[in-house]
C-alpha cells in the first residue's frame, strides 16, 4: 500500500467515525461542541495539529478577535469541558464500544484515537481502550476476530486498522498525523475548498497614469482609477500571472472562469471565490484592499503610485513614478529600476467568499507576484511568519522585483502582515 493511499484511508477512517458521532442526538444539541470537534479533528488530519491552540480555536471556532485575553474569556476551556463529557457519554453505550475511539489529549485540545482491545470478559465488564501505536498487535487482532463478528464490527475494526498504518507514515498522539502541507496548498486552500468555479477578474491596459476619483454616494472617499483601452487586451505580465494562476487552480480540479473586471459585479463576488489580476487597472483590487494594513495608493503631487503602509502612512518606499519615460527601463547605464507588488488574501465578510488579490505597481510587479506564487522556498518563507492556514484571517505580502532590461527580476519578500 503506498503512502498516499495510507493518507486517505486515515481521512476516510477517521473523518466516517466523526460523522458517526457528530449525527448522535447527545452532539446534535450542541452546535459548540460540534464546532469544536470537528475544528481539531480536520486540523490534524491536515498535519496542523502543532496549530492547535487555545487562541486559534476562540479565533477560528468561536469569532473571537486575535487580540482577545484568553485569561478572562474562557470560552475554549468551558467548550473543551463540555466536549470531553459528551464524549465520554457516548462512548459510554454499548452499542458504540466497537468503535474507533476519539478523546483529547490531557492538557491540550489535539484530538487522540484509540482503539478498544478485544477481550472476551463477562458483560457489563468496561471495554479497555489503548492508544493506537502497534500495528502489528491490531493486524494480528483483525486475523483472529470470531467469524460471527458482525459486519459493524469487522467495519470499525478495519478502521482502527487504517488509523494504525498510518501511524507508522506519520506518527500520531503527541506528533503529526500527515506531513505538513506544502505552503502553496496551504496559501490556495481556501480557494481550492470553495464550492464551484473560481471567478479571475483581470484588469485592462491603462491609457496613462490613474488619477483621484470624486466621491460618489456609494463611495466616501476617493480612489485612484486609470483610462482603460476599449480593446480585449491584457498586459504581457499580467497575462503571464494568469496562466500562473489558472494552472495552478485547473491542477487541483478547479474551474476557472476568466472576465474582465469591468464585467464583473459583486453579485459575482458572492458566488465563490475570487482570483483579481491587477492593481490600478483593477478597481475591485483598488476597493478590496483599501481597508487593510497595505493598500494601493496615488501621491499625486509627487506623480508616484504607491504601497501605502497604513503602519507608516508618510512613507513612500515602494512606489512608481509615473512621469517618467517607460523605454529602456533598467537598461545598462541607468537606474536601477525597482517594481514593487501587492498580494493579498482577503476573507471578505460581506461575500462569505476568500479573494485573493495580485497585482504590481506596474506590470513587471504583477509578473513577479506571479512568479512567486509558484516559488516554493519564498512561499515557505511567508509560512514561517504568518498563518497560512487560517483562511479567516487577512494575509498580504509585499514584493520587490529589479527590472533589468524591460524583464521582471526574481521576486523578493519585503513586508509580510497576517491579521
Amino acid at each position: 500500500m503506498t503512502e498516499n493511499s495510507d493518507v486517505q484511508l486515515i481521512a476516510r477512517a477517521a473523518r466516517e467515525q466523526l460523522e458517526l458521532i457528530l449525527r448522535d442526538p447527545g452532539f446534535r444539541s450542541s452546535r459548540r461542541s460540534v464546532q469544536f470537534l470537528k475544528y481539531v479533528v480536520e486540523k490534524t488530519l491536515d498535519g496542523e495539529a502543532d496549530q492547535i491552540k487555545e487562541r486559534t480555536i476562540g479565533v477560528d471556532v468561536f469569532g473571537r478577535k486575535p487580540s482577545y485575553d484568553t485569561n478572562e474569556d474562557h470560552v475554549v476551556r468551558t467548550a473543551a469541558g463540555e466536549l470531553r463529557k459528551r464524549l465520554a457519554i457516548y462512548y459510554s453505550d454499548e452499542k458504540h464500544r466497537t468503535e474507533l475511539r476519539m478523546s483529547l489529549v490531557r492538557g491540550s485540545y489535539i484530538p487522540q484515537f484509540t482503539h478498544p482491545a478485544q477481550n472476551h470478559e463477562p458483560a457489563g465488564t468496561p471495554t479497555v481502550h489503548e492508544p493506537i501505536e502497534d500495528f502489528e498487535l491490531v493486524q494480528t487482532v483483525a486475523e483472529t476476530a470470531p467469524d460471527n463478528s458482525t459486519k459493524r464490527s469487522t467495519t470499525r475494526l478495519l478502521a482502527a486498522f487504517a488509523v494504525v498504518a498510518a501511524a507508522l507514515v506519520c506518527g500520531i498522539v503527541g506528533y503529526r498525523w500527515l506531513r505538513p502541507a506544502n505552503a502553496q496548498d496551504l496559501f490556495w486552500r481556501p480557494v481550492i475548498d470553495t464550492p464551484g468555479s473560481v471567478l479571475l477578474a483581470v484588469g485592462d491596459v491603462p491609457t496613462g497614469p490613474p488619477t483621484l476619483s470624486v466621491p460618489t454616494e456609494d463611495q466616501e472617499y476617493p480612489i485612484p482609477i486609470v483610462q482603460k483601452t476599449p480593446s480585449q487586451i491584457v498586459p504581457f505580465g499580467d497575462a503571464v500571472t494568469i496562466a500562473r494562476v489558472v494552472g495552478t487552480l485547473e491542477s487541483k480540479g478547479k474551474n476557472v472562469i476568466i472576465r474582465r473586471e469591468d464585467a464583473s459585479t459583486f453579485s459575482d463576488l458572492r458566488e465563490g471565490a475570487v482570483v483579481l489580476v491587477g492593481a490600478f487597472n483593477n478597481e475591485w483590487s483598488l476597493r478590496l484592499t483599501r481597508p487593510l494594513r497595505y493598500s494601493l495608493a496615488l501621491d499625486s503631487d509627487k506623480h508616484l503610485i504607491y504601497i501605502k503602509d497604513a503602519q507608516n502612512p508618510s512613507s513612500r518606499s515602494w512606489s512608481w513614478a509615473t512621469n517618467l519615460p517607460r523605454s529602456h527601463q533598467g537598461s545598462a547605464g541607468r537606474p536601477v529600476l525597482q517594481d514593487y507588488a501587492l498580494v493579498s488574501r482577503i476573507w471578505n465578510s460581506d461575500t462569505g467568499h476568500v479573494v485573493i488579490v495580485i497585482g504590481g505597481l506596474y506590470t513587471y510587479g504583477t509578473e513577479a507576484a506571479g512568479e512567486f506564487l509558484t516559488n516554493a522556498q519564498l512561499m515557505r518563507e511567508v509560512a514561517r511568519v504568518a498563518p497560512l492556514s487560517n483562511r479567516q484571517r487577512n494575509l498580504q505580502i509585499v514584493l520587490a522585483t529589479t527590472v533589468t532590461d524591460d524583464a521582471a527580476g526574481p521576486p523578493r519578500i519585503v513586508a509580510v502582515s497576517s491579521e
